[in-house]
């Protein structure tokens, strides 16, 4: 045929060879090209065009909407009804040509929520001023400026974020917002910041755990970790009192907007609040006291930002790997963990509540790395401290918990408790000898002692009557002269320190300075108790003269208050320590006068004679005895007192009754709200209710 007989390359040349013609498809015949372009070989050859049909477009799969189409569509629609109600109610409003505005407000609501919007982003008009309508482009502003309002509330990191899950624990990325005040910028310009970020480095020697390098400005910190330079500001500011109460409301305004208004989860954060409770005393008020709740969210805030992780998230199968934090940054993390613990052990020893955060072999592993590295003088002191607290922290759990708590020594438990924790704080003494930095070395020492004096405290505990007095030779009267002989250490430590640098301590160890009086004074104090067993009170009155201790600890706390009836009417720490310790001195001294003490002391001549045994401590004083106490007022008294000053009259002659005992004084909660309910401990001055 002469239609199969078209050469190849003619084929080719034509374009339309996927379609045929009308007259081709109607004879159901092959339609091929011919030389002409555009028609096929049989019109060709019959002189006719090549009709062709328009190519019709392939049918398109109807395929359901996505949900996430369907969702978007609806928030679309409901943010554009929200913030531009009258283009969407345009249909509406035309059958009802017209309608008064209405005179009762309500809050809209958010997109895709059924909460009102928060008042602070949406201001509530005033009803007696007409609307204007708003404008296209004033739409458009509108539209932006709550759509960023709206990721403000929830913007807890960078963007990429939310684009690369890497698990439950992340801190919050993007820089930390300024802390905005007048105070904050004087003491930028002044260049006091600088001074006072100085003054911070020489006070992070008793509190290493979040320690400053040299090279870091007031101004870089401000920009960096503002929360952080506040708090630190707040705590070096001991010298001006006004200024730091200032400093001090300042920091606790921040702190609630940024932990529960506007949440944020940064090391910064973490780090400011450890500050803020070390050298809390500065601003102790028993009015507004938060040591335990601000222990606990501490905690809470580096849990959620994984510190105790060490930067390691929970991973799922889908979830990419999180990549290596800067070492530099996880050393700070490491660090801020520790005292996170530190912190916790001592708090919740001092109030005698439960310590939630225990320690476990990474803390001493992050330790061991830190001293190893070297970054600061001060990373060699992290393991002592921590391991320390370990060793007070099983102290604790086995000898005051519980049954454990009404247990003696003749139980021979306790005593296997006892000697097998001295071991351990002797190895622990042995450790911690040869560092380099001697205010570090003198916090070891004091924290030492007054965990060895209340390992052996056990030895006063009081006998019931159907507890067996314990036999000559027994170990009881070693642990009574072991107790005294770490109380003395204690107080030859902390009288040690000049008394330029009391301001250097931080709060942990000053909490303890209560339970160590009482604890050396039961030893001193003439009891039936004492004189059953042959305790010689004498003999340990001469060895440690608390009389004199509490005087010199007196005198210095007088030169290092601010206080001033006119100049500077605002009780301070120092001068609510100086009461506290008069008050104990006076009643010390009123309780080992001959006159007064419950039975005389056996006469011995030599130190030995005290090697015998003993029963336990005071007896228990009446429950009502503190009835005067809640018409006292502590604010008018006078701070200078002394054991010369006459008791017999005036709001403290309760104190000069034989049974007062002043271990009940402190045992209602010197440090919390319960017993001083309204003291001024930095917060002013009030009665004290029990």
């Amino acid at each position: 045929m002469s239609d199969n007989e078209q050469p190849i390359a003619a084929r080719a040349s034509n374009a339309r060879t996927s379609q045929a013609c009308q007259r081709c498809r109607s004879l159901k015949t092959r339609c091929l090209p011919s030389s002409q372009a555009g028609t096929c070989q049989r019109c060709f050859a019959a002189g006719r065009d090549c009709a062709w049909a328009e190519a019709s477009r392939r049918a398109r799969k109807l395929r359901a909407p996505s949900r996430i189409s369907q969702v978007e569509q609806k928030i679309d629609g409901l943010v554009a009804s929200l913030v531009n109600p009258l283009a969407t109610q345009s249909t509406a409003d035309s059958t009802s040509l017209s309608t008064p505005f209405p005179t009762s407000y309500r809050r809209p609501v958010a997109p895709g929520n059924w909460l009102p919007i928060p008042s602070s982003f949406e201001p509530r008009p005033d009803a007696q001023v007409t609307p204007v309508e708003p404008t296209e482009e004033d739409a458009d502003v509108a539209d932006r400026q709550y759509i960023e309002q709206i990721r403000s509330i929830h913007s807890f990191g960078e963007p990429e974020d939310a684009q690369h899950p890497e698990g439950l624990f992340r801190p919050s990325r993007h820089c930390e917002e300024p802390v905005k005040d007048d105070l904050i910028d004087r003491l930028l310009a002044s260049g006091e910041a600088d001074a006072l970020l100085h003054q911070y480095r020489k006070m992070s020697d008793s509190f290493p755990f979040v320690p400053l390098a040299s090279d870091i400005s007031a101004q870089q910190l401000h920009q960096d970790k503002p929360m952080l330079f506040l708090a630190m500001m707040t705590a070096a500011s001991w010298s001006e009192h006004k200024r730091q109460m200032s400093l001090d409301a300042i920091y606790r305004q921040e702190l609630a907007g940024r932990t529960i208004i506007r949440p944020r989860r940064t090391l910064g954060l973490v780090q400011s609040v450890l500050v803020y409770l070390s050298w809390y005393h500065f601003v102790f008020s028993h009015k507004t006291q938060q040591i335990f709740f601000l222990h606990h969210l501490v905690i809470g805030l580096a849990l959620d930002i994984g510190l105790h992780r060490d930067f390691q998230p929970v991973f799922f199968s889908h979830v990419k790997k999180a990549p290596d934090i800067d070492p530099k940054e996880k050393r700070a993390r490491q660090r801020a963990f520790l005292g996170c613990y530190y912190l916790a052990s001592m708090v919740s020893a001092a109030l005698q509540k439960p310590n939630l955060l225990k320690h476990n072999s990474e803390m001493t592993g992050w330790a061991q790395d830190l001293k190893q590295y070297g970054e600061f003088v001060t990373d060699e002191v992290l393991g002592h401290l921590v391991s320390l607290r370990q060793l007070e922290d099983q102290v604790q759990d086995t000898l005051f918990t519980g049954a454990a708590a009404d247990a003696r020594l003749t139980d021979a438990r306790v005593v296997m408790h006892v000697r097998f924790l001295k071991t351990q704080l002797d190895t622990w003494r042995r450790g911690s000898e040869g560092l380099q930095c001697q205010w570090s070395k003198l916090v070891l020492i004091l924290s030492h002692a007054y965990t060895d004096m209340l390992l052996h405290s056990v030895a006063l505990r009081p006998m019931t009557e159907s507890t067996p007095l314990p036999s000559t030779g027994s170990t009881h009267v070693a642990e009574l002269l072991s107790t005294l002989e770490a109380a003395k250490r204690f107080f030859d430590t902390l009288l040690s320190f000049p008394a330029s640098d009391y301001h250097l301590v931080s709060f942990s160890e000053w909490m303890r300075l209560p339970s160590a009086m009482m604890t050396l004074a039961k030893l001193c104090i003439p009891s039936d108790a004492h004189a059953a067993v042959g305790w010689d009170v004498k003999a340990a009155q001469n060895l440690v003269r608390l009389d004199i201790c509490l005087e010199a600890l007196c005198f210095r706390f007088q030169n290092e208050t601010t206080y001033d009836k006119v100049t500077q009417p605002h009780h301070d720490f120092w001068w609510a320590m100086n009461l506290v310790t008069s008050l104990t001195r006076t009643w010390y001294i009123r309780k080992i006068s001959p006159s007064t003490a419950a039975r005389s002391t056996p006469n011995c001549s030599s130190t030995n004679d005290i090697l015998r045994p003993n029963s336990g401590a005071l007896p228990t004083p009446p429950q009502n005895m503190f009835a005067d106490l809640a018409n006292v007022d502590f604010s008018s008294l006078d701070p200078s007192l002394g054991a010369g000053q006459d008791m017999s009259s005036g709001s403290l002659s309760f104190m000069t009754s034989v049974d007062f005992d002043m271990e009940q004084f402190f045992d209602a909660g010197i440090w919390d709200d319960v017993a001083y309910h309204g003291m001024g401990f930095g917060g002013g001055g009030g009665a004290m209710h029990f």
